[in-house]
């Protein structure tokens, strides 16, 4: 019986020195299970071909899918503290996910349009912003019971999207189609803009306690195309049972090659009083 020695190998199951996280994390060969420091995202792996290897974050890291770092779904995934994953290098500097352990028992896999609760507030003041948001594929937008106080024709409510780190919002270039049906004397209306201000959601909201307008709008964010709006919304006054339901359609002109990174809501008049939006995420949709 011949033994061979074989170096740059470690044993299978020894845990090496802790790594800090970097957007190119190098894999120590001093192990093959490592905890994770630190919160700096990770977009590459510096190791040889064949390795095999755990990584135990400390906290809160994103993982950038990538053609050298491939992660289940081919989505991004952001850890949570005590999250474990295990890799194979496929190549040199090339690594699969190919296990993982998560604290909360669930999966890394955000794909399949799996609705992410981002943020639920109640609206006020001329405008209700909502800045920090992640690099989603689709926004969902849920509006319960808005009300805007102000008297006579009421305030319309539009939408302006974000991009950038510090936001900067489109204020121009937004081009939609708004329908309406109502059960009063208009009947039917629509309302169209080749380059207006926002998206149109509600036409002449109001403040009443037996009014309000709820829907839902879904937002695509662009990376080679314009942002795309699409969504319905339901304005009803209960004392005089008048009902409107809108269907909106409509992209912005002027953001092709834009990540969304906020949203904001604006009443042409008066403020809004009442209601709530919550905005989820659509990833790998």
């Amino acid at each position: 019986m011949s033994v061979t020695k074989v170096t740059g190998m470690m044993q299978t199951g020894t845990k090496g020195g802790d790594i800090p996280s970097a957007s190119t994390l190098v894999i120590d060969t001093d192990g093959d299970y490592f905890d994770i420091t630190g919160t700096t995202g990770i977009t590459a792996m510096t190791v040889d071909a064949g390795r095999r290897f755990t990584l135990q974050f400390d906290g809160a890291v994103t993982l950038t899918h990538g053609s050298s770092l491939y992660l289940p779904g081919a989505t991004n995934f952001t850890t949570e503290a005590n999250d474990c994953l295990s890799f194979i290098a496929t190549a040199a500097n090339t690594v699969r996910c190919t296990g993982y352990a998560l604290k909360d028992g669930g999966s890394p896999v955000s794909a399949g349009g799996a609705w992410t609760h981002l943020v639920t507030t109640s609206v006020s003041g001329a405008s209700t912003a909502f800045e920090g948001l992640d690099a989603y594929d689709i926004y969902v937008v849920v509006f319960n019971h808005i009300n805007v106080n102000v008297a006579g024709a009421g305030g319309d409510i539009t939408v302006q999207i974000g991009t950038g780190a510090t936001p900067t919002y489109l204020t121009s270039a937004y081009q939609y189609h708004n329908s309406k049906t109502n059960t009063d004397a208009d009947g039917y209306s629509q309302v169209r803009s080749d380059s207006a201000a926002g998206m149109l959601v509600v036409e002449n909201a109001k403040e009443d306690s037996n009014r309000g307008t709820d829907g839902h709008m879904f937002i695509h964010s662009g990376t080679t195309y314009a942002i795309r709006f699409l969504g319905h919304v339901f304005t009803y006054d209960q004392a005089t049972t008048r009902q409107e339901g809108s269907v909106l359609a409509g992209f912005s002109g002027g953001t092709s090659d834009a990540q969304i990174t906020a949203i904001k809501f604006i009443t042409s008049a008066g403020a809004f009083d009442a209601g709530k939006i919550t905005i989820y995420g659509l990833a790998g949709a």
